[in-house]
């Protein structure tokens, strides 16, 4: 997309398609080396934590000089924290991929570092590694549904399978210092990890985001570190007792990891998946300019989406837009501030052949939630739809899940990718 033709309502179309999470720093620590799906599986642990974050500032437990800072309360870790679902398509898979993305995250195994204590609650003096869940293991629903996915001939064919998901459970003995908050949280891209194709890509992604979350545009990260939060440190070989220095070659690193992350978030700012992209120079000590530099100094730049979330959400200028054309952008922004439509705006039945079309051409995990929502009308090309409020949590934890719906929406609306297929009301009120 042209930056300098973007209008707000584009821009607010854009941030409407993305979900972004926050994630405690220490918690982004953990797990260096895993796969995309690995990753990403993690990460949508943090879908559950918005309100704990939330609550840890409301609370004040932010000004508590206890090192760690327990993210959860007293109270919460006492009576124990809920259990957490995840649906394999929130993390974007599909289905004919299900078996292999099972395997992979079924060898989940995450580990956190802390002081061992004693009875009364003393540490020891000693350090002991514990898993972060108690329990991350799969079900599945007893009831199949349908799916659809075309053949090599394009020709669509239907498969009956289970819908599986993760059942997760938070090892609350090590819940302070797994979700320690005493570094912050870094604000995400939830899905970070699904749209990658390089392992380090989320990894190093969320290290820029945390350096830049006060609006820096240069961040300097020394070597050492850099390779220890991506997991690329020498190591021993359990088998052979050899030390292995991954990437031994600085040439290596930079091909594989500095270069190869650059080019996969650049690719990814061209299909509005990520808020930055980067480039990058190299800091030697003194005049040499040979071997591992001391230090990478990251020059990050705002993609359209994200200076769209920084507009949109953060009501901050825009970075991207030429400034005659931004004040036209903001004269236009009023209309953000305007009193939202109301359900009696909508002809009564307006679209509902297309929407009826809808329900009967998609049979996939939304479809349940789909025949209970109650249509109201077209409303700027769009379908909108009235759902209660205990559908709303279950809508939402749908995930990906809704892209192949708005496949299936958009050639019955004639409308680009870019606008919402369907737009959704609790209970019929635009207020909420």
């Amino acid at each position: 997309m042209e930056t300098k033709n973007i209008t707000v309502e584009q821009m607010r179309e854009l941030v409407a398609q993305e979900k972004w999470v926050k994630t405690p720093y220490r918690y982004t620590q953990l797990g260096a080396g895993l796969s995309l799906i690995q990753q990403q599986a993690l990460l949508m642990v943090s879908h559950y934590l918005q309100s704990y974050i939330k609550d840890f500032y409301n609370l004040h437990l932010d000004r508590s000089k206890r090192r760690p800072k327990a993210l959860f309360s007293e109270h919460v870790l006492k009576n124990g924290i809920p259990p957490m679902k995840i649906y394999l398509a929130d993390l974007g898979v599909l289905p004919s991929n299900y078996g292999a993305a099972r395997q992979a995250i079924e060898q989940i195994n995450l580990m956190v570092e802390h002081p061992e204590l004693d009875a009364n609650g003393n540490e020891t003096g000693r350090t002991l590694l514990t898993n972060v869940f108690s329990q991350f293991g799969f079900e599945e629903t007893g009831e199949y549904y349908n799916f659809g996915e075309p053949d090599a001939d394009g020709k669509r064919q239907s498969v009956r399978m289970k819908q599986p998901w993760i059942d997760v459970k938070i090892n609350p003995d090590v819940a302070e210092w797994a979700f320690d908050m005493s570094q912050g949280y870094v604000n995400h891209l939830e899905l970070i990890a699904s749209y990658s194709t390089k392992r380090p890509t989320p990894r190093l992604y969320l290290m820029l985001m945390n350096r830049t979350k006060k609006g820096e545009k240069e961040v300097t990260i020394l070597l050492t570190d850099l390779k220890e939060y991506l997991g690329i440190m020498p190591y021993k070989d359990e088998r052979t007792g050899e030390m292995i220095v991954p990437y031994p070659k600085f040439a290596n690193f930079r091909q594989k990891v500095l270069d190869a992350v650059k080019d996969d978030l650049d690719r990814m700012a061209g299909e509005n998946h990520t808020d930055i992209t980067f480039t990058y120079e190299l800091i030697y000590p003194g005049t040499r300019r040979k071997g591992d530099p001391e230090a990478i100094l990251f020059h990050v730049t705002r993609t359209v989406l994200g200076d769209a979330y920084n507009v949109v959400v953060n009501h901050k200028p825009s970075e991207l837009i030429r400034k005659p054309v931004q004040q036209e952008l903001f004269a236009a922004s009023d209309a953000v501030t305007e009193p939202k439509p109301k359900v009696q705006d909508f002809v009564a039945g307006e679209g509902a052949d297309r929407w009826a079309q809808l329900l009967s051409d998609y049979d996939g995990a939304a479809k349940p939630l789909l025949l209970r929502a109650r249509y109201l009308g077209l409303r700027g090309g769009s379908f909108y739809v009235s759902i209660s409020k205990a559908d709303d949590a279950q809508w939402d934890a749908l995930g990906r899940e809704w892209e192949r719906v708005y496949a299936v929406a958009r050639p019955l609306l004639s409308i680009p990718r870019l606008a919402p297929a369907i737009v959704k009301t609790i209970n019929g009120d635009y207020n909420n």
